[in-house]
């Protein structure tokens, strides 16, 4: 088995470790759950840097010369802006949230095949900027949507009248919607920017405008995150309905990923 291998394996595990502790404080565990959970993410995340470079060396090429390697950068960009919105509004519990989606992005970077570089008629001074605003943007969404989930569960519980256990455990209500509108208010001018750096993209290589089944998600995923700004500012989509926007616009992000993971893996 190989260094690079070992490390991802060893990524993974500490992920999946912390994941579980997350998940054993959210179900009535006591603090000492989410230290211990917080400590085993922070180490994930230096396994995760020590992969990314290691991984480099061994291919000889930038993090983020594929979608495969693009995945493995997302995810940890992902965990680092969940450590450091916890740091700031002492939110652990939604560490049981975050970290599946993390490490799910994780596990997804190693179902390599033998994707080629991007060619020299693909490339140009867009590029590097499309794939930064995307990968930046979609981290952020990646957080609004681990919120929103809270906030659904949080609102259900609060509707059945089941204020023990999980209960206490989420944050309130108000806290969570708005720790994810300020999320998604981050997200989407760098997910706009990534939207039109691709369509330009995409018009210059096409001789038109033509779009993939990737792309299409990809404004879908635009569109929803922009009503739910649009409708919040109108003094509509609050709470039940902002959280259902941005975890269906977060899907369809995921699902324009999954476009250009299988349409890399087949060309």
């Amino acid at each position: 088995m190989s260094i690079v291998m070992l490390l991802f394996l060893l990524t993974a595990a500490v992920y999946f470790v912390s994941g579980g502790l997350f998940f054993l404080y959210l179900l009535g565990g006591s603090s000492r759950f989410a230290s211990l959970a917080a400590r085993a993410l922070a180490l994930s995340v230096g396994l995760h840097v020590v992969f990314l470079v290691a991984d480099y060396y061994r291919a000889g090429r930038t993090p983020l010369a594929t979608m495969h390697e693009l995945l493995a950068v997302l995810s940890l960009l992902i965990a680092l802006g969940f450590l450091a919105t916890m740091r700031r509004h002492r939110l652990p519990v939604l560490g049981a949230f975050i970290t599946p989606v993390t490490l799910l992005l994780f596990l997804a970077a190693a179902l390599r095949g033998p994707v080629p570089p991007v060619p020299e008629g693909v490339r140009s001074a867009l590029l590097p900027l499309h794939i930064t605003v995307n990968v930046l943007g979609i981290a952020a969404f990646a957080l609004a949507f681990a919120v929103a989930v809270a906030y659904l569960i949080q609102e259900k519980l609060l509707r059945t009248r089941q204020v023990g256990g999980v209960f206490q455990r989420l944050p309130a209500l108000d806290v969570l919607d708005s720790l994810g509108f300020r999320l998604v208010t981050v997200g989407f001018p760098l997910f706009t920017l990534g939207v039109v750096t691709g369509t330009i993209r995409a018009a210059r290589l096409g001789g038109g405008l033509s779009f993939s089944t990737a792309q299409g998600f990809a404004i879908l995923a635009w569109l929803f995150f922009a009503s739910v700004l649009l409708s919040r500012a109108a003094g509509g989509w609050r709470g039940r309905r902002a959280a259902i926007g941005t975890m269906l616009g977060f899907l369809c992000a995921m699902a324009a990923i999954g476009g250009y993971v299988l349409k890399s893996a087949g060309g």
